[in-house]
């Protein structure tokens, strides 16, 4: 708080930053960093996306403060492949869905791709940037004193993950991944602009006037969402969407009649990103 400098109109990335930690924390540790994972400036970016980032003057080690974190116990794969795992979902990899699209009926489509791709590019390119991956497994128990590691200056890479600190596993060697941020690529990341924001604008108009398509997901709504944000949308967008259906036949599941339990992993507070609590069962 000492070194905070306070500014009087936020309006940019750089403004959140300086007015927190001050120009020269915000010189060592933000803007290369910000630089690295956006290719643009702070000063040329949204206050939404260093806002994001918490600043602490306490010894809480953890990026997030839910109360509750966890992971799938046995990972997202597995996860996935249970939700799938259904005799009326097929799958299709390698497919551009407007190769099918006709030949598939339906009454509603749930879109999760591009919506500028959706519309064929109608008003130009949304912008977004993109990473690439490099995996490696290491012949050591330990790689790095926490899960993630930010490098926001000279490496070309911006963070280093260690996953044996969030899934829980005991092994005798370790793997890692490097993070280097990319303009070309699949799109990761909306690039939060004032100009981006009205050129999805348009886009949004013409998704409105799709009742029979719900966008939902960070490329079809143009926006950054954590993993909590994104299962909370999806399940909100199907709450709608039975709604719609339904309005006067809604079936209540008493948890008598059915219960549904979704293995676990709490990720313990000692590696800097949850809270120990009961295991959920």
């Amino acid at each position: 708080q000492q070194v905070a400098e306070p500014v009087e109109h936020i309006r940019t990335s750089e403004d959140v930053v300086v007015a927190k930690v001050g120009r020269e924390l915000y010189e060592k540790f933000f803007r290369n960093y910000t630089v690295k994972q956006w290719g643009l400036d702070p000063s040329e970016l949204d206050a939404s996306v260093t806002a994001r980032v918490p600043t602490r003057t306490n010894r809480d080690d953890r990026y997030f403060t839910d109360s509750f974190q966890a992971m799938p116990r046995h990972g997202f794969t597995r996860l996935f492949e249970n939700l799938l795992d259904s005799p009326n979902i097929k799958i299709l990899l390698n497919t551009d869905y407007r190769e099918i699209v006709k030949q598939i009926p339906f009454r509603e489509m749930i879109y999760t791709g591009p919506v500028d791709a959706f519309f064929d590019y109608r008003y130009g390119k949304l912008p977004y940037r993109s990473l690439e991956f490099k995996h490696e497994t290491h012949d050591c128990e330990q790689f790095q004193a926490a899960p993630v590691v930010n490098y926001p200056n000279e490496q070309a890479y911006t963070r280093i993950t260690e996953f044996k600190y969030l899934t829980g596993q005991e092994h005798r060697k370790t793997s890692i991944v490097y993070e280097f941020p990319q303009a070309e690529g699949d799109p990761y990341y909306p690039v939060p602009r004032k100009e981006n924001a009205a050129l999805y604008a348009k886009y949004k108009a013409l998704a409105d006037a799709r009742p029979d398509v719900h966008f939902v997901g960070r490329l079809a709504t143009y926006r950054y969402y954590n993993m909590d944000q994104i299962v909370a949308q999806s399940l909100t967008e199907y709450g709608k969407i039975v709604g719609l259906r339904r309005k006067d036949a809604a079936v209540i599941i008493k948890p008598s009649e059915k219960t549904i339990s979704v293995p676990t992993h709490i990720i313990p507070k000692t590696n800097g990103n949850g809270k120990a609590v009961p295991r959920l069962t």
